[in-house]
């Protein structure tokens, strides 16, 4: 089944918004508030720090496809392997060390090409994942792929059903940034999942942004890029010269690498894009 074309992909994008429901009804200054933050969102993009140096000598972001071609991976069976992938708001990928952080505006020269869903693709068809689909799909492969095409949505136009997610399915924003699996609405009601899932970690629950084969390692789109103190790599000078942020970040001695880098992520998001 191929991806969802642009207009398949907006047809999806009205129906989910017109299926959106809500606990409470919500405030105005707590839906602008949520639109607020799902139009600032960063695209963020984590890697573990051996790929650092080859990453930073291609001077972009490279697909699957470019770097490591695999047939039996997620992507493979869901003919994403020629995309970049993204997580909207914080580094989110397991054992990884560093990451790039890119500025919403990355998203203007992709309003055709570009494909988001409201979760982590690759986590409904890999083979050590425990994300399953609601019991409307069939559990097999051609359901779940079929469940990721049916919720392909356009770029940037995502955005708005993301902060209906936001306003309806996180007692605050901050929280939604830092836990967006914590579906409660502002009352304190626990929620399911807003689009059936059931399963998996925050993954699950965080907008995932594709685009088609590379993205340019460059101002003014690229903001920043974490990594740890003390392993900041020669390559990273021109980017710093070129205006590029370059944020270090220290765990803790026994501490998840990953999960430090995730916690300076959002820091940074709070502090210096959402405020």
């Amino acid at each position: 089944m191929p991806a969802a074309n642009l207009a398949q992909r907006q047809q999806n994008l009205a129906r989910l918004c017109d299926a959106h429901s809500a606990h409470c009804v919500c405030g105005a200054a707590r839906a602008h508030a949520s639109s607020t933050m799902a139009q600032k969102l960063p695209l963020s993009h984590a890697a573990p720090e051996g790929a650092m140096g080859k990453i930073l000598g291609s001077g972009a972001l490279l697909s699957q496809m470019a770097v490591n071609p695999r047939p039996d991976s997620a992507e493979a069976t869901l003919g994403t392997a020629d995309d970049v992938f993204f997580y909207l708001g914080a580094f989110g990928y397991p054992y990884t060390d560093c990451g790039f952080l890119f500025l919403p505006a990355l998203e203007e020269g992709h309003q055709r090409d570009g494909v988001s869903t409201p979760f982590d693709s690759g986590a409904l068809v890999s083979k050590v994942s425990n994300v399953n689909p609601p019991a409307s799909y069939a559990q097999d492969i051609p359901g779940r792929v079929g469940f990721v095409r049916d919720h392909e949505l356009p770029v940037s136009g995502y955005r708005e059903l993301l902060s209906r997610v936001i306003t309806d399915y996180s007692r605050a924003c901050g929280i939604y940034l830092e836990s967006p699996d914590e579906f409660k609405c502002e009352c304190g009601f626990v929620r399911g999942h807003p689009f059936g899932l059931v399963g998996g970690d925050r993954r699950a629950a965080t907008f995932e942004v594709r685009l088609p084969r590379s993205v340019p390692l460059s101002p003014p789109h690229l903001h920043a890029v974490f990594v740890r103190t003390g392993f900041e790599p020669r390559e990273l000078a021109p980017l710093r010269r070129a205006g590029v942020r370059i944020e270090t970040f220290q765990p803790e001695p026994g501490a998840d690498s990953s999960g430090a880098l995730r916690a300076a992520c959002i820091n940074f998001i709070q502090e210096h894009l959402l405020s």
